[in-house]
């Protein structure tokens, strides 16, 4: 069994190594991939984004609000305009992420006692760099806010002290459950990298399945090779797939451990295992894709309507509970969704071992019932072989 094993494993590779775009799909881009996306997040987050400034009051208090805001590490303040339209046509560019707008009499209107308004402008679409310019302006307008209002009391003659005491507000403490330290490595490279390897996974047992199915000769060497047993066939197929995507997701993770500082609040050999059993179960899905669609487009059309939009249903730009009923669905049935539950179970949020079953479970019905077609229609051929 050892020996026909081998032969199948060394076979395949051969087909790959003879197929140059197939080498550097499989076995180049993967660690390219990984590399590449980590070195662009390699800050961790998001710093010095470009914003705009119109101020209309030009005065101290003015000033001073705008070097608050400038102060903030996630903002800069790269241009300044006279009035709102050269300010949207930049923000529409892309040129800019923000547009800070501060309206005449700005100043006067403290002192008079009135409530001025600081409004901002936006560009929500980067969902990403949206929600942390919001943060940001917020957080720096609010301690602008408060060092306008004392410096306001004090030259009203409130002594300092008294002043600072009347400024009290009700402390609020935030604590981001998942991401505690707000660096993306730590969640979106956590889900882009998978998603990327789910389709070269999946693409990758198309090619190889099909390029025998549809070929000349069909499955009739590899089948010898394998002495006509399924099992060993797919073995031989799955296996040099399978340890190669299985290094990819250690080193991947070992970087992310050693040089990034990933915590691990729960449990290393589960996140190992959930690895293993995610790589098998896209491997399984590429197969049946190729045993099952009629022509070879078909098959690469089917993968990549299938795994595609997987990242954007994951939950993790868009929860899973606020989806409608379709990309819930989707998202369920797709072996990546399960997979980044395990990462981030095991990775940030630390939690138990009973509560880690459920992806798992997930994760494994998928593969049973994946395992369980790829075995059907593989007994279908090797009968028609045989006879």
């Amino acid at each position: 069994m050892f020996h026909s094993l081998l032969s199948v494993i060394k076979w395949e590779l051969k087909q790959v190594a003879q197929r140059r775009s197939l080498c550097i799909l499989v076995f180049v881009y993967p660690a390219l991939i990984i590399l590449s996306f980590l070195s662009m997040y390699n800050a961790g987050i998001v710093t010095r984004l470009p914003i705009a400034v119109i101020d209309q009051d030009v005065s101290t208090t003015s000033r001073s609000l705008i070097q608050q805001v400038a102060a903030s590490p996630q903002l800069l303040v790269a241009q300044r305009y006279q009035d709102l339209t050269h300010a949207k046509q930049a923000l529409l560019h892309g040129e800019i992420y923000a547009v800070l707008f501060i309206q005449p009499d700005f100043e006067k209107n403290i002192l008079a006692n009135r409530q001025p308004e600081v409004i901002t402008f936006y560009n929500n679409q980067y969902m990403t760099a949206g929600s942390t310019i919001y943060r940001a302006m917020s957080n720096a307008l609010k301690t602008a806010n408060s060092q306008i209002i004392l410096k306001t009391l004090v030259q009203k003659g409130v002594a300092t002290p008294v002043a600072k005491s009347q400024m009290q507000t009700v402390p609020t403490a935030l604590h981001p459950l998942f991401n505690p330290t707000l660096n993306y490595i730590y969640t979106l490279i956590n889900g882009l990298i998978p998603t990327i390897l789910q389709i070269i996974m999946m693409v990758t047992m198309v090619n190889s399945i099909t390029r025998d199915r549809f070929g000349l000769t069909g499955f009739e060497q590899p089948f010898k090779l394998a002495n006509c047993s399924i099992v060993i066939f797919l073995l031989g197929r799955l296996t040099p797939y399978f340890i190669y995507f299985l290094l990819c997701l250690v080193c991947f993770d070992a970087i992310l451990i050693s040089r990034y500082d990933l915590p691990i609040n729960g449990h290393l050999g589960l996140l190992l295992l959930g690895s293993m059993l995610y790589i098998v179960t896209s491997l399984l899905y590429g197969t049946f894709l190729g045993l099952v669609s009629r022509t070879t487009n078909r098959a690469y059309g089917s993968t990549g309507l299938l795994s595609s939009p997987a990242f954007g249903f994951t939950g993790l730009i868009f929860p899973r509970i606020a989806m409608n009923t379709f990309p819930y669905i989707w998202s369920a049935i797709l072996p990546l969704t399960w997979y980044i539950q395990i990462r981030l179970d095991q990775t940030l949020r630390g939690t138990s071992v009973l509560s880690s079953l459920e992806p798992f479970l997930y994760l494994f019905i998928q593969f049973s019932i994946m395992l369980t077609f790829v075995s059907l229609n593989m007994r279908s051929i090797s009968r028609r072989l045989s006879s």
